[in-house]
């Protein structure tokens, strides 16, 4: 076993015992993480923003879309996606759910949707949806990674 893992070390460019990894890359991996962190801050702060400064209106169910999950390979099990058309000073958007719904939705069903009134195309269906990334990925990204490397580096 000893000569296997000196063989490794000797293909990989080490020799001796091996002590662990280096202080500044768990110093670089701390970086990364405050990094993450901030950056998730600030997309809580921008969505916040974007919620104050959107606008509500009505829209109507134009179209339904129709997915299969890939583990569903009978097609037994059909995923629908509406479609809503709005109206922001007399030009329609369209805009389709990101989240699929198990029931099919009626064409002409009213909904709520979201939306920027600088580019209207920037939208959401729901009275409280924000399109874009969720912040929470990156703080559980940012402190998944702090806490191993801070658990790394003081071992």
């Amino acid at each position: 076993m000893v000569n296997i893992l000196n063989s490794i070390f000797l293909i990989s460019g080490r020799h001796g015992v091996y002590t662990g990894v280096p202080p500044t890359v768990m110093a670089g991996f701390v970086v990364v993480a405050a990094a993450l962190i901030l950056l998730g801050f600030f997309l809580t702060q921008k969505r916040r923003s974007w919620l104050q400064h959107s606008q509500l209106t009505q829209g109507e169910i134009v179209e339904i879309s129709k997915r299969f999950d890939r583990s569903d390979r009978r097609g037994q099990h059909p995923i629908f996606f509406p479609v809503v058309s709005f109206s922001v000073n007399d030009r329609q958007f369209k805009i389709e759910s990101d989240k699929g719904m198990a029931m099919l939705s009626q064409i002409g069903q009213k909904m709520q949707v979201r939306y920027n009134p600088e580019n209207p195309y920037e939208s959401a269906l729901g009275e409280s949806n924000i399109p874009g990334i969720k912040p929470s990925v990156f703080f559980a990204l940012g402190l998944g990674l702090l806490m191993a490397s801070l658990l790394l580096m003081f071992k």
